[in-house]
């Protein structure tokens, strides 16, 4: 216990856990109760911090009253509505802890399988994530992450038996390398990827949802794999440049079969030729310089994108209640 003193003294807690709000004030006290319970049995200092994403109940009111009455709950409420990963990245931006957990609100991750993913953060791994032995998402958010799960695979070159979730441990490293990444849509699966492949699964249980219905509809999940797939890779400008390169192969065979035809007497049509020619040789350069374009712009944006991804409107704690602070990042 003197460990744990000292660390609390110089301001470093033992784990620090995040959940993003959003339309769960009935399930609120119920999550901090059993999340109270399952870190009190770790012996270890620690914090857990909400971060209200402006849903359209009265979750900020329960989460200012748990705030006041548990020195160990920090209550962050956000200007609007920014999605969860943009909360997560608030919450994470303001955790003390050696090792971060993240999980959902709405305890289809019981807390209780805690324990698990801190059994699994072996020496030589960075990050843990829970998969569950059995969903119970609707089939249609089952699909959805399937999907999702295919395109990483394929996008990003992640390992195919290694699956995002959004219960997560990871250590103190990967969440200040993942805080200075810097992305208008992010998602923290590949994010997490490209900090470390030090990653691994556990099982864990999946409980079925108390309240509600999940925010996770047919536009959302196609708006996240469209991000993915520009925001965290090369392979749409590849294939413009491959396009591009095809195309002028292509324009040099057109062009010496109709210069062939036209030496023939096979075109009686004067300047057809030229214009015919000029037309198939710019299409294949346009594709091949659009994609080499693309490529630096790319790169320029992610050097100076520093465009704040989240705002803060109040942050509570026991000890201190400040309004007004502008976002960490």
């Amino acid at each position: 216990m003197m460990q744990n003193e000292a660390q609390a003294h110089d301001g470093l807690l033992d784990y620090s856990v995040v959940v993003p709000v959003y339309r769960s004030e009935k399930i609120l006290p119920e999550l901090h109760r059993r999340l109270t319970e399952v870190m009190r049995q770790l012996d270890s200092t620690y914090e857990i911090i909400f971060v209200d994403d402006c849903g359209p109940d009265r979750a900020w009111s329960v989460l200012e009253q748990l705030a006041r009455d548990d020195v160990r709950v920090v209550a962050i409420q956000l200007m609007r509505n920014s999605g969860q990963s943009n909360a997560t990245l608030c919450g994470l931006a303001h955790t003390r802890g050696e090792r971060v957990l993240t999980l959902d609100d709405d305890l289809q991750h019981p807390p209780e399988e805690i324990p698990r993913l801190i059994e699994a953060l072996l020496p030589n791994v960075d990050v843990v994530m829970g998969v569950p032995k059995e969903k119970r998402h609707h089939w249609f958010r089952r699909l959805g992450s399937s999907l999702m799960h295919e395109v990483n695979c394929y996008l990003l070159g992640k390992d195919p038996h290694l699956r995002f979730t959004s219960l997560r441990l990871m250590r103190r490293a990967v969440v200040d390398g993942l805080l200075k990444l810097r992305t208008l849509s992010p998602a923290l699966g590949p994010m997490i990827n490209s900090v470390t492949h030090r990653i691994v699964n556990t099982t864990v249980e999946h409980a079925s949802r108390l309240e509600g219905r999940s925010g996770y509809t047919f536009r959302r999940l196609l708006s996240q794999t469209m991000s993915n797939l520009i925001g965290y890779s090369m392979l749409p400008l590849r294939l413009l440049a491959l396009m591009g390169a095809l195309g002028i192969v292509l324009s040099a065979i057109f062009a010496a079969i109709l210069i062939v035809r036209y030496l023939t007497g096979g075109i009686n049509v004067p300047g057809w030729t030229t214009i015919a020619l000029l037309l198939v040789l710019i299409s294949g350069f346009n594709f091949f310089a659009f994609a080499i374009i693309g490529e630096y712009v790319l790169r320029i944006l992610q050097r100076v994108n520093a465009t704040p991804q989240y705002f803060v409107r109040s942050r509570i704690t026991q000890a201190r209640d400040e309004e007004g602070r502008n976002a960490v990042g």
